[in-house]
C-alpha cells in the first residue's frame, strides 16, 4: 500500500525504537480507493518514551489514560496511542479500565468493524481475520466479534456503521444489522452532540437517502427522535432527500415538521440557526399560499430571506420562486431599515414618543410592502403627517 512520504516517515522512526503502525479509517479508506481525511498511529513504544522520540514535533500530552500522544509533523497534527486491549465501559461510555499490550493483533480485535480492524507497518497489511480482508474486498460493514459486545462498549457504533457504510458506499452484514436494531435503545445513553455528528455526517453524504433509510429501518431514532421515527414512517417519502443531499439545514428542514418540532430542540446548534431552522418549518406549507408580491414581501419582512430561499430548495415552487427572484431583484423594501425614512426624521417633524415613532415606521412599512414605489423620502414624510 503506497503512502505519503511524511506518514511514512513518522513510520519508520516509531519503528527504529519499537514497531508502528498505521490503523482504522486510513487504511480502510486507502483500501476502498478513497482518500483519507486522517490518519493515525499506534505503537508498543512507551508513552515517556514517545514524548522522547518526538521532542522535535512539539508532544502535547492529550490522552495519557490512554496512551495517546499528538505530535506536528511538517505542518500537520498525527495522534499516536500505544497498543492496548479491550477495555470495560460504563453505561456512559466511560472507559474503566485500560490495559496496554504489545501486540497489535490484541489491539485489533478491540476495535468495531472489520474492515478498521487494518493495520500496516510501512511494509504490509495486518488484518485482525480473514472477515477484515474478505469485507474490505466486498465492501461489507460487520463488527468484529460479538456485535452485542461491540455496541455495549459503545453504543456510537450504531451509528458510525450507518455512516460510514453511507459515506463509503457500502453494504451492511444482516448479522450486524439485527444487532443494530437490537440495542437501537442503547443510544439514549450517549450524548446529543456525539448523536448529532454522526447523524449530521449523513446528511452531508451524497448517498443520504441510504443512511437515513437505514436509520428508519433499524428504527435508530425511536430512542432519540421517537416522534420523528413515528412520522418519517407513516408519512415521509424519503427518496426526496436526495435531492438536498449535502446540507444540514435544509435536511432538519425536510425530516422535521410542526407535529415533531419540539424534537428539533434537543440538538445542540448555534441559537440562532437553529430559530432559521423552526420558522422554516413552522412556515413550510404557508409559502404555498404566497402568489403575490405583496404577500411574499410580507414574508420576507416577518421571517427573513433565509427562511423562504430554505423552503424554495427544499420543494420547489416555481411561482413563488419567480416573484421572490423578481423582488430581490429589484430591490425591493422588505425591512425597517429599507425605508427611507428613520426616527431622527420623524423627529423632525415634531414627533418626541418612542412608541409613537415606532409605531409610524410599522405603518410606513407596510404601505411600503404593497407599493415599494413610493419609499422616498418626502413621500413617506406626508404619509406619516397624515397619519398623525
Amino acid at each position: 500500500m503506497e503512502i505519503e512520504k511524511e506518514l511514512n516517515e513518522i513510520l519508520k522512526i516509531l519503528n527504529m525504537h519499537g514497531k508502528g503502525y498505521i490503523v482504522g479509517g486510513y487504511v480502510r479508506d486507502k483500501l476502498l480507493g478513497v482518500k483519507p481525511k486522517d490518519c493515525d498511529f499506534c505503537t508498543d513504544i512507551d508513552y515517556e518514551k514517545l514524548l522522547h522520540i518526538f521532542k522535535k514535533y512539539n508532544p502535547k500530552e492529550i490522552g495519557k489514560t490512554f496512551g495517546i500522544v499528538q505530535i506536528n509533523y511538517k505542518g500537520k497534527a498525527y495522534e499516536i496511542a500505544k497498543l492496548r486491549r479491550d477495555s470495560d465501559f460504563t453505561k456512559e461510555r466511560n472507559k474503566l479500565q485500560i490495559e496496554f499490550v504489545n501486540d497489535i493483533y490484541e489491539d485489533l480485535k478491540r476495535r468495531d468493524f472489520t474492515v478498521n480492524a487494518i493495520a500496516f507497518n510501512g511494509e504490509k497489511l495486518i488484518y485482525e481475520s480473514e472477515l477484515s480482508k474478505e469485507d474490505i474486498k466486498n465492501k461489507v460493514i460487520r463488527f468484529v466479534g460479538e456485535g452485542r459486545e461491540r455496541i455495549k462498549e459503545d453504543p456510537l457504533r450504531l451509528l458510525r456503521g450507518i455512516r460510514i457504510a453511507t459515506e463509503k458506499s457500502m453494504e451492511i452484514d444482516k448479522e450486524t444489522e439485527k444487532f443494530m436494531f437490537l440495542e437501537r435503545d442503547s443510544l439514549k445513553n450517549i450524548s446529543m452532540e456525539r448523536v448529532q455528528e454522526e447523524i449530521f455526517k449523513i446528511f452531508k453524504s451524497e448517498n443520504i437517502y441510504f443512511g437515513m433509510k437505514k436509520l428508519v429501518e433499524l428504527k435508530t431514532l425511536q430512542g432519540i427522535f421517537p416522534k420523528l421515527q413515528r412520522d418519517i414512517e407513516k408519512n415521509q417519502n424519503l427518496e426526496k432527500i436526495s435531492n438536498i443531499s449535502g446540507s444540514i439545514k435544509l435536511s432538519l428542514i425536510f425530516l422535521f415538521s410542526k407535529e415533531n418540532l419540539e424534537e428539533l430542540k434537543k440538538l445542540k446548534i448555534e441559537k440562532r440557526l437553529k430559530i432559521e431552522i423552526e420558522n422554516s418549518i413552522k412556515t413550510y406549507d404557508e409559502v404555498e399560499k404566497l402568489d403575490t408580491k405583496y404577500s411574499i414581501r410580507k414574508f420576507l419582512n416577518i421571517y427573513g430571506a433565509n427562511v423562504l430561499k430554505n423552503i424554495l430548495e427544499v420543494k420547489r415552487l416555481r411561482k413563488v420562486e419567480s416573484i421572490f427572484n423578481e423582488i430581490i431583484e429589484n430591490s425591493d423594501p422588505i425591512e425597517l431599515k429599507d425605508l427611507k425614512v428613520n426616527g431622527k426624521d420623524l423627529m423632525d417633524i415634531g414627533i418626541s414618543s418612542g412608541p409613537k415613532i415606532k409605531e409610524l415606521l410599522l405603518l410606513l412599512m407596510e404601505i411600503i410592502l404593497k407599493e415599494p414605489n413610493i419609499n422616498r423620502k418626502e413621500l413617506l414624510i406626508e404619509k406619516a403627517k397624515e397619519m398623525l
